[in-house]
């Protein structure tokens, strides 16, 4: 018997997701962080130092989400605030600039998990892209 299941972007879209995450948790264990946290060191360490609101656009994570999580993370040391006029910039600390290399040992370690499950690379990398696509069309067209 074939169930609706079967044809549902969304079920396949979140079951895919659910996967993922558990495949992520795994690579990243050694940080001791969920793999949000570990992508939003990675952003901010790739662009020194970035705003609030500009990390929430840049991930899609709502402020108030986002607030958490830089919470949690200033907490464990690794990120520090800036308060400007009307504008909050986060930075990394001297501690979470010196535990980016296992952040980024870890990334390459879900990298190479991903490719083990598609095959190469270059298979990893359209998939990617291919989701990424599908997703601006959803984003777009939501937006109208």
């Amino acid at each position: 018997m074939k169930l609706s299941l079967d044809d549902c972007t969304y079920f396949a879209t979140n079951k895919l997701a659910r996967e993922t995450e558990k495949i992520a948790i795994k690579a990243y264990q050694p940080t001791g962080l969920a793999p949000t946290y570990n992508y939003i060191l990675m952003t901010i360490s790739e662009t020194e130092s970035i705003s609030l609101q500009d990390l929430c656009q840049l991930m899609d994570i709502a402020p108030s989400t986002m607030s958490r999580f830089i919470k949690k993370l200033e907490t464990e040391g690794l990120v520090k605030k800036k308060y400007g006029w009307r504008k909050l910039d986060l930075n990394l600390t001297a501690k979470g600039t010196h535990f980016m290399p296992t952040v980024y040992k870890c990334f390459k370690q879900l990298e190479s998990l991903m490719i083990s499950y598609f095959g190469e690379a270059k298979d990893n990398e359209g998939f990617v892209k291919l989701v990424n696509d599908k997703c601006t069309v959803l984003v777009e067209r939501n937006e109208k």
